[in-house]
């Protein structure tokens, strides 16, 4: 039976902080099942380390709703695009291991998604914490005064986002293995998607809260390695 939102989330190494995350996400499915919207987890585990895959396989939050997966890409990308296949949501929403989320993420990502099928909606905020603290808010591909350039000098929205299914399967996020010397994938696939023509937007009141650690951060190692970004046909246009 297809629901209406998959929420896929790839697992490494994240121990107890893996607990932290899937509770979060806990929250927000109870509230958005409380708004008649079904649910399920489809957990990627990508060489994850035993203590991970304990806090997965006997999460509370786990039911019969919940996929968890084995896989051996050592790629965040890669492991989202398998979560994609297995997943049976309408709507795929993208999440990370070591954050968390506003209880109204999918309530409200779905609300906006429904609106037009090119939208990819992302939160409205990200709040840094842990290691660092900052506020960031994202801006809207829809308003007059988005200047498309800068897409070119910085990544404009995080990872975590929502659209319908055939987005993903669509544009699949590329492969960025670490002895590549490419990375940011993130970024490269938020350009992608703009050269298709979809639009990145956000969902207003909703809120991403980005662990920034300075070890086994993936963001961080691309930078001490400076790698740099898969060409994109945005900048072609």
């Amino acid at each position: 039976m297809q629901k209406d939102i998959s929420c896929v989330v790839p697992l490494h190494a994240e121990g107890l902080i893996a607990h932290k995350t899937i509770r979060s996400l806990g929250r927000a499915v109870g509230c958005a099942e409380q708004f008649g919207l079904s649910v399920e987890f489809v957990f990627v585990l990508d060489r994850a380390t035993p203590e991970t895959r304990h806090y997965v396989e006997t999460s509370p939050v786990i039911n019969a709703k919940s996929k968890v997966i084995s896989a051996d890409f050592g790629d965040p990308g890669l492991s989202r695009n398998l979560g994609v296949q297995h997943a049976d949501g309408e709507y795929i929403a993208i999440h990370d291991s070591d954050d968390l989320s506003s209880e109204n993420w999918f309530i409200q990502a779905h609300e906006l998604s429904r609106v037009d099928s090119r939208y990819i909606v992302h939160p409205e905020v990200s709040i840094g914490f842990d290691q660092k603290f900052y506020v960031a808010y994202h801006p809207d591909q829809r308003r007059q005064n988005f200047a498309k350039l800068n897409v070119a000098f910085q990544n404009c929205w995080p990872y975590i986002c929502f659209s319908r299914r055939e987005t993903f399967l669509e544009l699949p996020y590329a492969a960025t293995p670490k002895d590549s010397g490419f990375g940011y994938e993130d970024w490269h696939w938020n350009c992608e998607a703009m050269a298709r023509g979809f639009i990145h937007t956000i969902a207003l009141g909703t809120v991403f809260f980005n662990r920034v650690k300075e070890i086994g951060s993936r963001f961080t190692e691309h930078n001490r390695k400076n790698t740099v970004i898969r060409h994109t046909t945005l900048l072609d246009q």
